[in-house]
């Protein structure tokens, strides 16, 4: 029975909590709700539950069997809920029906704002927008912010620190714009050469690039700017130098248009000077006369002349043969002569008005005779050079290569065994180098190919020994028709033939005899 009554209990607390649901539901919505009215509709629901019949002690054949002790109730549960949820619905009408009838409250108007509401109002608007700005300054400046703390020592490190920073900057621009300009002007810039090579076809960004590399100048893009500024302005059309080919030497000191003028071979403003070279001078003496005159440095000179190859533009230089064992490669081709120089020049230009000379002097009829004779006009310059050196005036060429032709031409001599050759071998050749291992190797493969006396060094030696004038260029195309095999000088420059090694002896003791 106690688990009955407990199931009661538990039925009236739902019967009593759904109300209280639906009624706390509405009582969201409708604000006003009729105190009376619910206690009322309370009591009307306990009276109903009570209404209720509990099948106590209804016989047992009426009571469905369980095994739980279950409390039964007269209707079945279905009913049950149906008419709870029919009470609910009524009375959820009857409480919409009592609050439609009450009249709405209607809401309070506020009456209109008197002048002095208002100004107290713009007077509020007014204090809040100065804080706002009060706000805003402390938030955005460094130095309102030190101050209104009052940390005026932190504030005068900042200005100190950002006037500093602006002084450094300062500094580095002018410094910069400095560099810029010397680079034009070349001031207090170092005298030291620098030898730089520039091929034809080269832009004006590309030789400036290459003076930056070399450090001839500090500030490659001011430069480029510079160059095609003043271009412009004088030049609408101008779309780069001209440059030519070759080995410059150049310095600092000159500043970039000197220096852009030189690869160019622009000379005009410079001042010239006349300068003779005998015939039968080497190169290198050629080059240190250049140098003494302060037209080209005779490294640069020696420098270009090794390494450019003029070949293209004079066809003449194409059957030079092994230009990397050669001594000096265009040896025998500086033809000797007076030219006008500019100072400062650079040596491929200076080189180009030997080679110019040589050109207009080999006539066509050379051409024609060398290969009458099946010489190459390597050959006859070489054996040109080797008349120049050998002859004492210039009576003595034409016979003096009818010897080395005889020889040449003769099976019973190997070796032309001419002592101008081996006078280039110890005089010019043996003082460029040193007593290294690698020198003395160079010192061994320049006697086997130049001293006509190494019994390596067969006929004519593998180039001229040096720089020949046209007679003896022309009597080395045309030589006299003998016999002689032999030929010594006394020291009066006398010249003795001789056609057999007996008659050569004879010749020198009659030196001998005479002096």
């Amino acid at each position: 029975m106690a688990q009955d009554f407990n199931d009661y209990d538990e039925l009236l607390k739902i019967f009593e909590d759904e109300p209280k649901k639906k009624s706390s539901s509405q009582s969201t919505k409708k604000s006003m709700a009729d105190k009376s009215s619910v206690e009322k509709a309370k009591e009307e629901r306990q009276k109903k539950v009570q209404n209720f019949d509990l099948n106590l002690n209804a016989p047992e054949e009426n009571k469905a069997p369980h095994n739980r002790g279950e409390v039964y109730f007269s209707n079945s549960p279905k009913d049950i809920k149906d008419s709870i949820r029919a009470r609910s619905a009524k009375e959820s009408a009857e409480r919409a029906e009592r609050s439609a009838e009450k009249p709405e409250k209607s809401r309070a108007v506020p009456p209109p704002a008197t002048d002095t509401q208002k100004k107290l109002l713009k007077l509020k608007a007014l204090k809040k927008a100065e804080k706002e700005k009060k706000r805003s300054n402390k938030s955005n400046g460094k130095f309102a912010r030190f101050f209104k703390n009052g940390n005026r020592k932190t504030a005068l490190t900042s200005a100190a620190l950002y006037l500093a920073i602006i002084a450094f900057f300062s500094v580095i621009l002018c410094v910069y714009g400095i560099g810029c300009i010397n680079d034009i002007l070349a001031l207090n810039r170092s005298d030291t050469p620098v030898e730089v090579t520039i091929s034809d076809g080269m832009t004006d960004g590309q030789v400036i690039n290459i003076l930056k590399k070399n450090h001839l100048i500090k500030n490659k893009l001011f430069c480029k700017a510079f160059i095609k500024a003043i271009h412009i302005t004088d030049k609408p059309k101008y779309t780069g130098g001209e440059y030519v080919t070759g080995i410059y030497t150049l310095t600092p000191s000159m500043g970039l248009e000197k220096m852009l003028s030189t690869a160019q071979a622009d000379f005009t403003l410079s001042e010239t000077i006349k300068l003779t070279f005998p015939e039968g001078w080497t190169a290198d003496q050629i080059a240190q006369k250049l140098e003494a005159n302060e037209v080209c440095s005779a490294s640069s000179f020696i420098t270009t002349l090794q390494s450019v190859d003029f070949s293209e533009e004079y066809p003449f230089l194409s059957n030079l043969g092994s230009k990397e064992e050669r001594f000096r490669v265009l040896e025998g081709y500086l033809y000797p002569d007076t030219y006008d120089f500019y100072i400062g020049e650079n040596a491929s230009s200076v080189i180009r008005r030997f080679l110019d000379n040589f050109k207009a002097k080999w006539i066509e009829s050379y051409s024609e005779e060398a290969a009458k004779r099946g010489m190459t006009v390597d050959e006859v310059m070489t054996v040109a050079s080797i008349l120049q050196k050998e002859a004492a005036d210039t009576s003595q060429m034409a016979t003096i290569a009818s010897v080395i032709y005889n020889r040449l031409d003769s099976s019973n001599f190997q070796w032309l065994q001419c002592d101008s050759t081996e006078t280039y071998l110890l005089e010019t050749i043996k003082p460029t180098l040193t007593s290294s291992t690698e020198d003395t190797e160079k010192y061994i493969r320049y006697r086997d190919l130049y001293d006509t006396y190494s019994t390596e060094c067969k006929g004519l030696p593998i180039g001229p020994i040096c720089n020949p004038g046209d007679s003896a260029i022309y009597a080395a195309l045309h030589p006299e028709d003998t016999t002689y095999f032999y030929f010594r000088h006394d020291d009066d420059g006398n010249v003795y033939y001789a056609s057999t090694f007996a008659e050569h002896e004879q010749n020198g003791r009659k030196i001998a005899n005479k002096s």
